[in-house]
């Protein structure tokens, strides 16, 4: 019963439950009855009966896993925490940029152990995924791990897939062996020569914008798919519209992913800082519709209505991303990071024996879900957004009050809820009422069965 969700819009209410894969628009009176029907078996109208018996099906929450890593999410490589950009909102690098390049020996280890996992456990397909600081900035690396995951993975009959974030910033060879040889990009691109040049010049001052473009426009006309990760501020949020008709024009993606600025002291000293939550839902929205009638997804990482999890990210995945250094966490973000939410995702080494993996280490990664999250509990994007980044979005829970992540986030999904039963022009007024959007919003519980019912 915890997971059915009554959500207030206007003089209306949707009745969400999303392990039954049930939304619908009712009113109040027919809300009651549905409340009634479920907890005291009460007859109900012809509106509500086929909603009270979905809702009655038996249904199980997303597993945790448990024993041995039989499937990993995918096998993440970060070659180097070098990058060749000074963004202006980005501490992930110290600034002397000296920083260790994975040995072609520990890439040999890292992809024989993975494959040796996957054959251990019956897996046909290997994933493979690159993070930096800059993955291309140590090219050689990521070369050699591409060819020979290819080359033994072909041997043992095995399917891959090989993806990277990336700034494009380099040589126009570099992007086309890319486009040939990756299955996804995601590029960070945060807008035209004007947004761009200001929120990530390289570190050598030189100017970056046109490199990337060039880049970018060789990712669009192959056959990668191609995302474009677009970091969104209090300055540029209202410029969101123009910026999706323009990567709709240019380079017409797959995907555009908008994510808010995380602050940080750098991003504050640059004078950068996220925007309002109201304002970037809004303007998501509108981004949205434009990018759509391109054929082209808007995303939003804690936004998605179809998948469902407990846990918003690689950690509880068992994903195994290994370090310049051969050590094996769950985790991309630095583990300063990690320490400073008191945090330890790191559960293994690469040897040249394999994978030295500590599995009590493991489960307690495992265990980090919504279960352990009372905010969360409550709230209708529990498998959803599962309550973000464990690193950076830990305050909000602890606390057990909506921060502008959870707002927009909420703001976001329920839009989405309403576009999914076609009531556009409830969406419209509603987003139009800030007292109405707040009422849904800023209820402390979504769960129909905690929630006061008129």
């Amino acid at each position: 019963m915890d997971t059915i969700f009554s959500i207030p819009v206007c003089d209306q209410y949707i009745i969400y439950s999303p392990l039954h894969t049930l939304v619908a628009l009712v009113d109040a009176c027919a809300l009651n009855q549905i409340h009634d029907g479920l907890q005291r078996g009460l007859p109900v109208s012809d509106v509500a009966y086929p909603i009270v018996e979905q809702l009655r099906m038996p249904v199980f929450d997303p597993e945790i896993r448990t024993g041995d890593i039989t499937n990993p999410v995918f096998l993440g490589v970060i070659p180097t925490r070098g990058c060749n950009l000074g963004c202006r909102y980005c501490d992930f690098v110290p600034p002397d940029n000296k920083q260790p390049v994975m040995s072609l020996s520990l890439a040999r280890q890292t992809v024989d152990a993975y494959l040796d996992l996957l054959t251990a456990a019956g897996r046909r397909h290997a994933e493979v995924h690159f993070f930096g600081g800059e993955p291309f900035f140590a090219e050689e690396v990521v070369r050699f791990v591409v060819d020979y995951m290819a080359l033994r993975a072909s041997h043992r009959g095995m399917t891959t897939h090989f993806e990277a974030i990336t700034n494009g910033f380099y040589r126009n060879t570099v992007s086309q062996w890319i486009a040939d040889n990756f299955d996804t990009i995601i590029l960070s691109l945060d807008g035209p020569a004007e947004i761009q040049e200001h929120h990530r010049p390289a570190r050598n001052g030189r100017a970056t914008f046109e490199t990337i473009l060039r880049n970018a426009h060789i990712f669009s006309s192959g056959a990668t798919e191609l995302i474009i990760r677009t970091c969104i501020t209090s300055a540029t949020v209202s410029q969101m519209k123009d910026t999706a008709a323009w990567l709709a024009r240019e380079l017409h993606p797959n995907a555009v992913c908008f994510e808010t600025l995380t602050s940080s002291p750098l991003a504050r000293a640059s004078n950068l800082y996220p925007p309002s939550p109201w304002d970037f839902a809004r303007e998501f929205l509108a981004a949205s519709q434009i990018l759509a009638e391109a054929g082209i997804d808007a995303v939003n990482s804690t936004v998605n209505l179809d998948n469902l999890q407990t846990s918003f990210c690689p950690v509880g995945k068992d994903a195994l991303i290994v370090s310049p250094e051969g050590v094996v966490d769950a985790c991309y973000l630095l583990p300063k990071d990690w320490q400073r939410s008191n945090l330890n995702l790191r559960f293994g080494y690469v040897t040249a024996h394999g994978l030295e993996l500590d599995y009590p280490a493991l489960q307690r990664i495992r265990d980090l879900t919504t279960a352990a999250k009372p905010l969360c509990h409550h709230c209708l994007c529990r498998y959803h957004c599962a309550g973000g980044c464990h690193v950076n979005h830990r305050d909000a829970l602890v606390i057990g009050k909506f921060d502008n992540l959870c707002i927009q986030t909420r703001l976001i999904t329920i839009a989405n809820l309403l576009r999914r039963i076609n009531q556009q022009e409830l969406l419209e007024t509603w987003m139009q009422d800030r007292q109405a959007l707040e009422a849904t919003v800023m209820q402390p519980s979504d769960c129909l069965f905690e929630m006061e019912r008129g």
